[in-house]
């Protein structure tokens, strides 16, 4: 069996449902343990009472010494299980950890991915996955034992007023009375420190993220050239200060709960063990049964008030993120999301925009106002425009991020929603301005453009002829391990890359798809202008006459481009080839003459 994140009401029947689902041989053996140590520690008390009342026996004579031995060997199975079921409880419980921990993770992962694109650019979506991310560990790994250690502790609770009432009825209602209260009372408790802790781990939080602003490589260089080390340095103290103050509030909460508890427990306990001494004295409770129930009684008045509300708080904070759970859940998904690219590939031959106008969920502004353009296959085209004229947001719709908008976009003539995720997936390479720099070996962080035939002889050495081609093949080839170097910063003996290394990583990745059609959405804008067109020009000789369409503020790189569309105000207002619409001289005309000096000589012959 394994759990299986489901659009549903996650409530108290999950608490032990999701265990069960998980590993159900490791959550019934740890109910199994739990549920015999509760009823261990009650039996102790008839067994001890009727121990000691034997060898009373045996010392007035009255009895034979082996009618001790059964007893005492009861009393030491008991023992030996008290001592020895905590210790067998933990195989199971830490085996159910490692598979609740893993599994629930899993699901979460895989409903991220298969989410609707449009919620991941949700502010309110974008944290509730946060807190699903954070809260995951501490709600869910140790969801099952805070169950089974309330269960123990109401057997054990229920057994004492079992054996109480039968000893004395009057007694039992007196402890019936004491225990309704005194559990509301620990379960508030628990709960208030609960709160007080989880206000102070969230200054702890944001404290925590400015000591990385202080001391992070990220920020290094900012810090040393702006010199606002003390600045933030003033912050990061005040935010410990409110952390500080709120850590010790929670703490002497806890800590006078502790104190209040002890009092509490210890003279309600002497009030009901007073009554106990008082049948004793009557005659209506044997010396046994009184010294096995008062111990007992001690014993359980401090667990109802301490152990039980500790496990009531905990199940109280699960139930609290069920809800958030429950709300995950049910986010709206797009089915085929992560799915391969479709093994069949489709031809690219046109893709058009007729009266197209979007604009993003929750707003009332259009981005993209009755758009209207054509892509042909073998084409370059470049969107060109200032920042805000709808550039990107084009790329997400002919990708098929967004669904709702207005118009039709055809693909091959065919409406683009009709197309299933892995068909899409198919048609379309892309690099980004955030390209993605995975920890992984430099040929897999190549060989994941196409990842139906990533690991095979064939796409390694197509991944080593596209290093070849973008000028990078002698500088992986010189490293540790060649191709086989793992990048990043995590592994052992791994190899951190520059910048621009990372980049043409990134474009070789693209052209290892073998999609028709490729984009690039500013995937250079790191790079310095004249840098940024040498790299274009290189991905055109090689690109094996892709349609390519891609987005650039610098305008020099531009004039690779078959067909340039000028946006503006979420509309093509001038279309054409670079030569053309520097001749209408307009819009384009005007932004490139303003970047005119980055391409062209200045005098002296040197570049501007």
């Amino acid at each position: 069996m394994s759990f299986h994140l489901k659009q549903k009401h996650y409530g108290w029947r999950d608490l032990v449902g999701i265990p069960l689902a998980c590993n159900p041989v490791c959550t019934l053996a740890l109910m199994g343990q739990k549920a015999l140590t509760g009823v261990v520690n009650v039996l102790w008390i008839p067994v001890e009472a009727a121990f000691l009342n034997t060898a009373i026996d045996c010392a007035q004579g009255n009895a034979e010494k082996s009618s001790v031995y059964p007893l005492l060997a009861a009393m030491l199975l008991i023992i030996f299980w008290k001592r020895m079921g905590w210790n067998l409880g933990r195989l199971p419980s830490g085996r159910l950890r490692t598979d609740l921990e893993y599994q629930t993770r899993l699901e979460v992962t895989k409903k991220r991915a298969r989410l609707k694109y449009s919620l991941l650019e949700d502010s309110r979506t974008w944290e509730l996955c946060q807190r699903i991310g954070r809260e995951m560990s501490r709600n869910v790994a140790g969801i099952l034992s805070n169950v089974c250690d309330f269960l123990m502790a109401m057997i054990r609770i229920a057994g004492v007023l079992v054996i109480l009432f039968a000893e004395s009825p009057v007694l039992g209602f007196v402890m019936l009375a004491v225990t309704v209260p005194l559990v509301f009372v620990s379960v508030r408790s628990g709960q208030g420190i609960y709160r007080a802790f989880q206000k102070a781990s969230e200054n702890e939080r944001r404290g925590e993220y400015l000591q990385t602003v202080l001391t992070g490589r990220d920020s290094v260089d900012e810090r040393t050239l702006y010199a606002y080390t003390d600045y933030v340095n003033r912050k990061w103290h005040l935010q410990r200060e409110k952390y500080r103050r709120t850590f010790v509030r929670a703490e002497t909460l806890q800590e006078s709960r502790t104190a209040g508890s002890g009092v509490a427990t210890n003279l309600i306990s002497t009030v009901i063990v007073l009554f106990l001494a008082l049948e004793l004295y009557h005659g209506r409770l044997g010396i046994g049964i009184f010294i096995a129930l008062s111990k007992a009684i001690y014993d359980t008045i401090n667990l109802m008030y301490n152990e039980l509300g500790y496990s009531i708080a905990s199940i109280s904070r699960s139930m609290a993120f069920f809800q958030d759970l429950t709300e995950f859940a049910d986010l709206e998904e797009t089915e085929g999301t992560d799915d391969l690219p479709a093994a069949e590939r489709h031809k690219f031959i046109s893709l058009e925009f007729c009266s197209v106008s979007f604009r993003y969920p929750g707003s009332e502004q259009y981005i993209i106002k009755n758009l209207n353009l054509v892509l042909r296959e073998g084409h370059h085209y470049a969107f060109v425009g200032e920042n805000g004229a709808g550039k990107t947001t084009i790329i997400k719709l002919m990708t098929g991020l967004y669904e709702e908008y207005e118009g039709s976009i055809l693909l091959n003539g065919r409406e683009l929603r009709e197309y299933a995720p892995s068909e899409l997936k198919a048609m379309y390479s892309s690099v980004y301005q955030d390209f993605a720099r995975y920890q992984d070996t430099v040929e897999n962080n190549i060989e994941l453009g196409d990842i139906r035939s990533m690991g095979t002889a064939e796409a390694g050495k197509q991944a080593q002829e596209l290093a070849r081609k973008l000028g990078i093949y002698e500088e992986f080839a010189r490293l540790p391990k060649g191709f086989q170097t793992p990048l990043g910063k995590i592994a052992d003996g791994s190899v951190d890359l520059s910048g621009g290394q990372w980049q043409r990583v990134a474009f070789a990745r693209s052209l290892m798809n073998p999609a028709p059609l490729q984009i690039l959405d500013e995937p250079t804008a790191a790079l310095d202008p004249i840098s940024e067109s040498r790299l274009y020009e290189e991905l055109g000789k090689i690109s094996g006459g892709r349609t390519t369409v891609f987005i650039s503020h610098r305008l020099g790189s531009t004039r690779l481009a078959d067909t340039i569309f000028v946006l503006k105000d979420g509309a093509v207002c001038e279309t054409g080839s670079h030569e053309a619409l520097m001749e209408k001289d307009g819009l384009y005309a005007q932004m490139y003459e303003s970047q005119k000096s980055w391409y062209e000589p200045a005098e002296g012959g040197a570049r501007a």
